[in-house]
């Protein structure tokens, strides 16, 4: 599965003389003719071709370009799978030898973005989206651990029995029968030890967003008392389901809660952005962010799914602004147009350390963008 960590892995590319092609394309429709997307990306590839940006580029630089996009093409109607995968994310730079490829089951917006880095816009957003869960299923004998990420689901863990069966054995006056059921109690309460620390140990090494518990509500309840405060703290919900049920139906109850669970968490961030905001460590709307983003005083950014901007920045270096014609400080020459200032901002907040939030509810009142500073004004 693809990690969040790949995100910022990408923020940190190095850029050199040769621009970057990312493609974000969905390549396999249900009940149509599979060769319609194929149609699209080419026809998308044109359009780039007759862009002011390509046309700028150099000889050299058309020529990776042009490579790049060959390249893409090929992996969309030879080389992608699309009995396992109906989307893949691309990106190229030919002449480096530059080439990454993550496969996804859920659809994307189709996109092709030709700049100095890798376009990682789109692929953030999804990591806020579709928060990375695990999923324990567990009963009195049993478990199964699920990792949730992406729209894809994969077990990371299964123990099928885990504790002794519970047997009548008389003896004087019961005292036996007794023995037995202790036996059979601290038989039950190591099974719930052994996962909790298996729960433990799964959610350092693969970074859950949130956790949902599954199974019957009295064996829900004793569980919690052996799992470790941290990993509980993560528990975005209960489902009161049989342990045994079908995993459809088991993921299908997942996909709501999260989005119940997304709602809550946007709700209690924009809460703690108002409550900062009077004591002057929060700032909303593009042109009080970005000189706080140069400066380094952001500790996190609320961004409004889909929020876009126009804007300029600089090929040779970091530097962007809002007004067009403005020339870079760094190097005086001339700033060249973006569709996206939002892209910019992502690789220099993802460098900076900082913390991206999308929220999908509307931040209208705030410009769509807003920000929690490091330390107050």
């Amino acid at each position: 599965m693809i990690k969040n960590d790949i995100v910022r892995e990408l923020a940190h590319f190095a850029p050199n003389n040769y621009p970057v092609t990312s493609a974000y394309f969905t390549a396999n429709i249900k009940n149509g003719n599979h060769k319609i997307p194929l149609v699209e990306l080419k026809k998308m590839i044109r359009y780039k071709k007759n862009t002011t940006y390509f046309k700028q580029l150099t000889e050299a630089e058309r020529e990776s370009v042009l490579a790049d996009c060959d390249r893409i093409i090929n992996w969309f109607e030879v080389e992608l799978d699309t009995s396992k995968y109906i989307s893949s994310i691309c990106f190229c730079q030919n002449k480096s030898g530059f080439w990454k490829v993550f496969n996804l089951k859920i659809p994307l917006k189709n996109e092709l973005v030709i700049q100095p880095k890798p376009s990682i816009y789109q692929l953030s957003q999804l990591f806020s989206d579709y928060r990375r869960y695990g999923v324990l299923l567990i009963d009195k004998s049993k478990a199964r651990i699920f990792e949730q990420s992406l729209g894809d689901f994969k077990e990371l863990f299964s123990v099928r029995e885990n504790a002794p069966e519970s047997v009548k054995v008389g003896g004087y006056q019961g005292r036996q029968e007794r023995k037995v059921e202790r036996n059979i109690h601290q038989g039950i309460i190591q099974h719930y030890k052994e996962v909790a620390q298996k729960m433990f140990t799964l959610n350092k090494t693969h970074e859950f967003n949130w956790i949902v518990l599954g199974g019957r509500r009295e064996s829900i309840g004793e569980f919690r008392k052996y799992l470790h405060d941290y990993v509980d703290s993560k528990v975005a919900a209960v489902l009161d389901i049989e342990p045994q049920a079908p995993l459809n139906e088991v993921f299908n109850k997942v996909q709501k809660a999260a989005q119940t669970s997304r709602q809550k968490f946007e709700k209690e961030l924009l809460e703690r952005f108002e409550n900062l905001k009077k004591s002057n460590q929060a700032i909303e709307g593009i042109n009080a962010v970005l000189p706080k983003l140069r400066d380094n005083w952001i500790d996190t950014i609320l961004l409004n799914s889909h929020y876009q901007r126009k804007g300029v920045f600089c090929r040779h270096c970091q530097y962007f602004d809002l007004s067009p014609g403005k020339e870079c400080p760094e190097h005086g020459g001339p700033m060249e147009r973006t569709q996206n200032i939002s892209e910019h901002m992502l690789h220099i907040a993802l460098q900076q350390g900082i913390n991206v939030q999308y929220i999908q509810q509307s931040m209208e009142k705030y410009g769509h963008l807003a920000a929690i500073l490091r330390f107050p004004l």
